[in-house]
């Protein structure tokens, strides 16, 4: 009975739909509008409310999920200053996000964004 609502519970969460793409660059915009979509909802329920923290653990816990993507997928030996400086960017959203999280106040996260963004229109 419990593995039932529990399996229930694991249907229901929410997932990335990829868009069905040749285009790298195409997937790669997509990705990054997920990640800030799934940070401002973050900040828009970063106040628990009965209603709201469902929204506020599931966006978090989507934008982790899309930032160690991100940073699994950096090719450290095609070009190293970048590729540290992504995964420097990623890492500064990722214990921004984790502290957030917990003191329910929203703080470096917007600077990330900032970042995050400019390397989405790049």
């Amino acid at each position: 009975m419990i593995n039932n609502k529990i399996a229930s519970l694991y249907k229901r969460t929410d997932t990335i739909k990829a868009p069905q793409t040749e285009d790298p660059g195409a997937l790669l915009i997509k990705i990054f509008d997920e990640l800030l979509n799934s940070i401002n909802t973050f900040h828009s329920n970063i106040i628990p409310t009965a209603d709201g923290f469902r929204k506020k653990s599931s966006s978090f816990s989507k934008a982790l999920t899309i930032l160690y993507t991100l940073q699994g997928s950096i090719d450290f030996e095609k070009d190293l200053g970048v590729a540290k400086s992504l995964f420097q960017i990623y890492e500064f959203t990722r214990v921004a996000l984790i502290e957030e999280f917990k003191s329910c106040k929203i703080d470096r996260s917007t600077k990330a964004i900032s970042a995050l963004s400019e390397i989405r229109e790049t």
